[in-house]
């Protein structure tokens, strides 16, 4: 009778046993379900985030590009002004020797010439310094926004 008692408890025991495990896996597998699903989740909001941030950095290269080609036309119009400023010099070089000759050697008509080639070279330098206060303008412009990219935000 032992035996039979023992045997049906064991028979009982083994019977309820699956039914447990089973239970137990059931559980754990919805658990491991729940955390695959939060993980998509994570992967989904974190490859946006990675699309978002790598647009904002072709954004920001787009910009720098744009700075670069301003900075570019900049110098563009500084070699330009430059050699305005260099052909003006000659003229002036060339006006000063056109003067000393005179001096030497000129009469009436040969003056009013000189007169009216250095109205015309006074012109042209008035042109020279109002184009040359645009450059520095421009120039200032673009540097403090510039600078402006690089200062560190004041820390509250």
């Amino acid at each position: 009778m032992r035996q039979k008692l023992r045997t049906a408890l064991i028979v009982i025991a083994l019977g309820c046993m699956p039914a447990a495990v089973f239970g137990d896996a059931k559980e754990e597998h919805t658990k491991m379900k729940k955390e695959h699903d939060t993980a998509h989740a994570d992967h989904d909001k974190w490859e946006a985030e990675h699309s978002r941030w790598r647009a904002d950095h072709l954004r920001a290269l787009a910009a720098l590009a744009k700075l670069q080609a301003r900075i570019l036309e900049h110098e563009a119009l500084l070699e330009e002004h430059a050699q305005h400023i260099r052909a003006h010099e000659d003229h002036a070089r060339h006006h000063a020797e056109e003067i000393e000759a005179h001096e030497q050697e000129g009469d009436d008509s040969d003056h009013d010439k000189l007169h009216e080639s250095h109205e015309k070279f006074r012109t042209e330098h008035e042109r020279l310094g109002e184009i040359h206060k645009k450059i520095e303008s421009h120039h200032r412009e673009l540097f403090e926004k510039l600078k402006a990219l690089f200062v560190k935000p004041k820390e509250e």
